[in-house]
């Protein structure tokens, strides 16, 4: 419902451009109407990052979805973003998933937020690639107050079958975020199955995972007012017989909250606006003079 404002009744005449603009005078007719704007413009949070981030809409609204064929990783591990090559095609398999379990990994609790999580890819092979992304703005609503800093976070669960193939033949994963303004890299992460060093559980037959990893980036205070865009991609084999998928939710400044389908939703980080500063100096202003005027008459 859109809130309400102060101003008089049709055909009526204003007493606002026949008078000098005193807030006092302003707000004297319906000071309550206003302290109640006030109060719910401070502790209502701004729209932090990331449009649909924990998928709760049951689909990909706000997001990206593209894909193509993997014909492999280039050069020799360690692998980054810039060993990924996509043959473009048509998106690849992407669903959003509720309560559930996955016979592949079975201590992975799903979903991990809120009612959904999303799944990028599948089980079955065919040397696909499915690539989400999305372009957001970093705003005052993704500064963590207790260290006044832009943050993102989110959480995935990669699951890649390990065929043993060479390392730039396996199944991957690859999730990055990259300031557009300068094309910088604020937080990457890469892993292909059966990779030394990750510390991947067994699942069932020959498939390798991780639960999920709460992602949390901490970006400059320059990054504010700036573009960002996140990418998530999950690869098959570039041999086409094996799968791998992986789970992400919970996109959004504000902490991951507990998970294991119970409902639970990131809360977002509160943001004070300037309108809502200014709706707060009229009502102390207001107080104030009412203070004084009622001093006045007990004198």
């Amino acid at each position: 419902m859109p809130a309400r404002r102060c101003r008089p009744l049709p055909n009526e005449p204003s007493t606002v451009d026949a008078m000098p603009m005193n807030p006092c005078r302003l707000l004297a007719p319906c000071p309550r109407l206003a302290l109640a704007l006030t109060l719910a413009a401070l502790s209502s949070p701004a729209s932090a990052i990331f449009h649909n981030g924990g998928f709760e809409t049951g689909d990909f609204t706000g997001w990206t979805l593209e894909g193509g064929v993997n014909p492999g990783l280039v050069g020799a591990p360690p692998f980054t973003g810039a060993s990924v090559q996509i043959t473009p095609g048509a998106a690849g398999p992407a669903n959003v998933v509720g309560a559930g379990a996955d016979p592949r990994a079975p201590t992975i609790v799903l979903p991990r937020v809120g009612q959904n999580t999303a799944r990028l890819n599948d089980e079955n092979g065919g040397a696909l690639v499915t690539r989400l992304r999305q372009v957001d703005t970093v705003t005052a609503a993704d500064i963590d107050p207790l260290d006044g800093l832009p943050h993102i976070r989110f959480a995935f669960a990669p699951v890649l079958d390990d065929p043993s193939h060479a390392p730039h033949e396996q199944p991957y994963f690859y999730v990055v975020v990259r300031n557009l303004a300068d094309n910088s890299v604020l937080f990457e992460q890469f892993a292909y199955s059966g990779q030394a060093g990750v510390q991947f559980l067994s699942g069932a037959g020959s498939w390798k995972y991780l639960e999920f990893q709460d992602v949390d980036a901490v970006l400059p205070a320059t990054a504010l007012g700036q573009q960002v865009e996140l990418t998530v991609i999950a690869a098959d084999c570039s041999l086409g017989g094996h799968g791998g998928y992986v789970y992400v939710d919970g996109f959004g400044s504000a902490p991951v909250g507990p998970g294991g389908g119970n409902g639970t939703t990131p809360t977002a980080v509160p943001a004070t606006d300037p309108l809502a500063l200014g709706l707060l100096g009229l009502i102390t202003g207001w107080i104030g003079w009412r203070a004084q005027r009622r001093s006045a008459g007990n004198a």
